[in-house]
């Protein structure tokens, strides 16, 4: 075991490298100056298409939830989880603030791993990604120092993680655009199972309610682009809107991450999923 997690952490840390060296097609002018940031990449040969201030450390919301994702993979891979495991719902867990996306889970009530994974990765479920939290660690300020841990040992130095799920409190989880990005690759090259997950427009829980993905870009939602898998939206006062996302377009699997995308009246949602498309039109298919 110890030496199958070396050879990953080196695994990590090469590529986290290879992705800093390669040079990124710029623009004199940038295009979007309406986001704070922004990454096109090429997963399998860490080329970067396009960056626009990919190296400064923002907040990232829920985008937060792919390192969440991540160590409860882990976790399931190395037997300490099943898809079956059981969780009866916490304090810390039901007491999320009002306004967060919550799968709304029942006190009296248990809930297996895969419903609270689906409800963290499908609907950005804050009680279901403490809820996953403290199952893998007892507690989220624990897991939230295995959270930061791995990504030391992705060589992320610009990651800082205070919670589970993105929410703002005092502060909030901060990284660049290309550490998410390096993120959402390792998450894919180790865990592609995520991707049954990502896929989903929509899935019922076990109390008969259905719930729809937040990612408008998937086949057969309203912002529909062919070729789209996911990964993970995100949106909080102080991120504004973001979006990590990963698709197969000309054969190869591209990820982008869009940071702070700005908008004009209430749509929220929107502009960041156009953001994409674009850079994905100029970049990936158009190059």
């Amino acid at each position: 075991m110890k030496k199958t997690l070396t050879i990953l952490i080196v695994a990590a840390l090469a590529f986290f490298i290879f992705i800093k060296e390669k040079d990124a097609r710029k623009e004199t002018n940038p295009l979007y100056h309406e986001a704070k940031a922004a990454i096109v990449l090429e997963a399998e040969t860490g080329k970067i298409l396009y960056e626009q201030n990919s190296k400064e450390a923002l907040p990232i919301a829920s985008m937060s939830k792919l390192m969440t994702q991540y160590i409860v993979l882990e976790a399931i891979a190395d037997g300490r989880l099943s898809w079956d495991s059981q969780y009866k719902p916490s304090t810390a867990a039901l007491n999320q603030p009002r306004y967060a996306v919550m799968l709304g889970m029942d006190k009296r009530k248990t809930y297996n791993v895969r419903e609270l994974f689906a409800a963290m990765t499908i609907t950005s479920a804050n009680d279901a990604a403490v809820a996953l939290a403290e199952l893998v660690s007892g507690t989220e300020a624990e897991f939230v120092q295995e959270m930061n841990k791995k990504a030391e040992q992705f060589g992320l130095t610009n990651t800082r993680f205070i919670n589970a799920t993105g929410l703002d409190e005092a502060d909030t989880n901060h990284a660049t655009a290309r550490d998410v990005a390096a993120i959402a690759n390792e998450l894919l090259e180790q865990y592609p199972e995520v991707l049954e997950f990502t896929r989903m427009t929509d899935f019922t829980t076990s109390d008969g309610t259905r719930l729809w993905t937040t990612n408008l870009m998937l086949p057969g939602m309203p912002q529909e682009m062919i070729g789209m898998e996911g990964l993970k939206t995100g949106y909080t006062e102080e991120a504004g809107p973001c979006f990590a996302s990963t698709g197969i377009y000309e054969g190869k699997r591209i990820i982008t991450v869009v940071m702070g995308v700005g908008v004009e009246g209430s749509d929220t949602s929107t502009p960041r999923f156009t953001l994409t498309r674009d850079l994905i039109d100029r970049y990936v298919l158009n190059e």
